[in-house]
């Protein structure tokens, strides 16, 4: 064997034996990633598990693992389909009466308009889908006007009108 052969081979050993004390130094940081990842792994979103994920070079399945569901949790979530409107508002709005009351409901009830229709219809407690929308007589409005003291309705009445014609006359 020649002298550069020779010289070769052992600059060759040296860089295999320095690898080999790199690969034992991270071999021993290894478990210790490990075990800072599982300690987080329970916080990580899925994009930081994706991007763990490509660090290391390959793939993880980020499903998330659910429990069997009964035969009452099947039904709970299944859909019905559309439900045809029950109650209509002037205003166009529906609903089919199921669920909590939208707010465009409650707010009609509670204005004047809605005070007056129920006082004009009695047992019912928005006016029906299906027929054509009642105005309440205006009887109704001055009942609700009545019933709510914070307004105050000022009638003219016509014998005043009358004295004030004489007098001027």
């Amino acid at each position: 064997m020649a002298l550069t052969t020779l010289k070769s081979l052992d600059a060759e050993i040296k860089q295999l034996e320095a690898q080999k004390k790199l690969v034992e130094k991270r071999d021993g940081e290894v478990p210790k990633a490990l075990a800072v990842l599982q300690r987080y792994a329970k916080v990580l979103t899925t994009a930081q598990r994706r991007q763990v994920a490509k660090l290391i070079g390959g793939t993880i399945d980020v499903k998330p693992v659910r429990a069997a569901k009964s035969a009452a949790g099947l039904l709970k979530g299944r859909k019905l389909g559309k439900v045809a409107a029950k109650y209509r508002l002037p205003s166009g709005e529906t609903w089919a009466g199921r669920g909590l009351t939208p707010k465009a409901f409650t707010t009609w009830a509670k204005s004047a308009e809605g005070k007056a229709w129920s006082l004009a219809n009695s047992g019912a407690k928005f006016p029906p889908a299906d027929s054509a929308v009642k105005k309440a007589p205006t009887k109704a409005v001055k009942k609700a006007s009545k019933a709510m003291p914070a307004r105050k309705v000022i009638k003219k009445s016509p014998k005043k009108d009358a004295r004030k014609a004489v007098k001027k006359a």
